[in-house]
């Protein structure tokens, strides 16, 4: 731990120096944030039919809303590539489904956020099938979309290969009909990133716990927001944002706890309802919890319990119950 004299110079020389960045007085002036999502991934992002998104990265986007105005001032606009939200001004971000790799990131103006789910390849079996495991799909039939084939058929391949195990696949033009196809009983498994099973499940609208993902991930997908280079205020407060989420859940906050939270004597819990910084709404994050609940209960609502998917939490736990979900305290 560092000297406490050094980190509060530190902290009030950053406090009288700190100003909105471009990005942010942009956000701030226009009165909302404009975040770029999904429209039709049930679970990760959907535009229902009243015309409003709902979905576990809508909910990133109202928390980041949150510790800017207090309130999730938001609007939500259709997002497709990288490419197209560097053409877009008006985007402040993009949470939909992206992997943080080096690809996206390195040499390009952008900058990816924090970590929000940790996703990757995987296979979706029915639950009385007694596929338990990958290597009981050894000679089983496995539908791929034929649009995601070189993303996924090359680690299928080395999966197989690497563990001796016989690889049978069945093509399919896209992920639609691949899965519509396994639903039917043409194949014994699909394979696909692991919220991208859970939304085809969801949208099947299946009896809870007919259908099982599979645990094991055969390639690694960091889903994070992205953002352009340069919008540094901007950026810290889309961290802090989603790290306001991971403590909370850690510390037990939650919006049905909140209240007697609020008198909690907890040291940790204080510093985390105390938070306060420039460009930061008052009362921001106790404001986040209040109105999207913690990590786990956004989990929970959109892939995991609450749903037919019933996504297990895997990777995506705490750290203090094994899982990588690990941010810096908010003190």
């Amino acid at each position: 731990m560092r000297p406490v004299a050094t980190l509060t110079f530190l902290f009030c020389l950053a406090a009288t120096s700190a100003f909105a960045g471009a990005r942010l007085d942009m956000i701030k002036a226009r009165g909302h944030l404009v975040c770029g999502v999904a429209a039709d991934t049930p679970g990760l992002s959907l535009n229902d039919a009243k015309g409003g998104f709902t979905g576990f990265e809508p909910d990133l986007c109202r928390a980041i809303a949150i510790a800017i105005f207090g309130v999730p001032k938001v609007a939500f606009r259709p997002a497709t590539t990288a490419a197209a939200f560097l053409k877009d001004n008006d985007t402040d971000i993009v949470i939909r489904g992206l992997s943080w790799t080096f690809a996206r990131e390195a040499g390009a103006p952008l900058r990816f956020g924090p970590i929000y789910l940790y996703d990757g390849q995987t296979f979706l079996v029915r639950t009385n099938s007694g596929l338990n495991t990958a290597a009981a799909l050894s000679s089983k039939t496995i539908c791929v979309p034929r649009e995601t084939f070189a993303d996924f058929l090359p680690p299928l391949q080395f999966y197989f290969a690497t563990h001796s195990l016989v690889l049978k696949t069945i093509v399919a033009n896209s992920r639609a009909d691949a899965a519509k196809m396994f639903f039917a009983g043409g194949c014994d498994a699909l394979t696909a990133d692991e919220t991208e099973l859970a939304e085809a499940v969801i949208a099947e609208d299946a009896k809870p716990g007919a259908y099982t993902v599979l645990s094991e991930q055969i390639t690694k997908e960091p889903l994070a927001p992205l953002l352009r280079k340069g919008d540094d205020q901007f950026f810290d407060i889309v961290r802090w944002a989603v790290f306001a989420l991971i403590d909370a859940e850690e510390m037990g906050v939650s919006s049905k706890t909140l209240a007697s939270a609020r008198t909690s004597p907890d040291p940790s819990v204080k510093a985390f309802l105390a938070a306060s910084a420039p460009n930061f709404a008052p009362g921001w994050s106790g404001a986040v919890i209040e109105t999207v609940g913690n990590y786990g209960e956004i989990f929970d609502r959109h892939l995991g319990t609450m749903t037919p998917a019933r996504l297990p939490r895997g990777a995506n736990r705490s750290w203090i119950e094994g899982g990588l979900l690990y941010a810096p305290p908010i003190r």
